[in-house]
């Protein structure tokens, strides 16, 4: 977060926070996704 603050010139981290925590979020969902999917398939 602290490198998207700094190259988007946002005052403070909590403003990129605010505006991109979703982005984190959505990347979370989809990693834990793919680590399911592969599981599975070792379990098949």
């Amino acid at each position: 977060m602290k490198y998207v603050q700094e190259r988007l010139g946002h005052g403070s981290m909590q403003i990129t926070a605010d505006v991109y925590s979703h982005v984190s979020k959505q990347l979370e969902q989809t990693t834990i996704d793919k680590y399911e999917e592969y599981m599975n398939k070792l379990n098949d």
